[in-house]
């Protein structure tokens, strides 16, 4: 039941909790996590909902290791509105409609060693400083990673990006 109000887990304000092991398929949402902090998510699987798979805003310090997030109509993992010093580590985000992972105004994160393919754009930063984008496979994508939009002060080292339209892609970004 995919209404824009559905999640299929929904972390308002909430902190220290472990979520592992569930199924959130075909919602808005597999997962929206808001205000909430210190939160590890793992080992769940989030597909074919109507907008992404797992949600994060103005979220901190959360360990996102281990999840499934196929077939999205947005994105696999999007972190949000000020989300920073978050791990996401280990997930697959394949076919989803735009990106794998997408941090947007999210600082100082850690994206390591995740599965980003046939998505629009593997991984993909905008107006995000800080962050360490490592050890990501990212195949088969329009852009594989894309560092877009003043981000700045990012790290990008030791990806695999084949058969991209294009493999890493810098605009407007400084001090790669």
């Amino acid at each position: 039941y995919t209404a824009s109000y559905n999640y299929g887990i929904y972390l308002y304000s909430s902190s220290d909790n472990t979520v592992t092991g569930n199924t959130c398929n075909n919602n808005s949402r597999g997962f929206y996590v808001s205000s909430s902090n210190n939160n590890t998510i793992t080992g769940n699987t989030c597909n074919n909902n109507s907008i992404h798979g797992i949600y994060f805003q103005t979220s901190n310090n959360n360990t996102v290791t281990g999840n499934t997030c196929n077939n999205n109509s947005n994105h696999g993992i999007y972190l949000h509105s000020s989300s920073n010093e978050n791990t996401i580590t280990g997930n697959t985000c394949n076919n989803n409609s735009s990106h794998g992972i997408y941090l947007s105004n999210a600082h100082n994160n850690t994206v390591t060693g995740n599965t980003c393919n046939d998505n629009t754009c593997g991984v993909y930063l905008a107006s995000s400083n800080n962050n360490t984008v490592t050890g990501n496979t990212c195949n088969n994508n329009y852009y594989g990673i894309r560092i877009y939009s003043y981000s700045n002060n990012n790290t990008v080292t030791g990806n695999t990006c084949n058969d991209n339209t294009y493999g890493i892609y810098f605009q407007t970004s400084n001090n790669i």
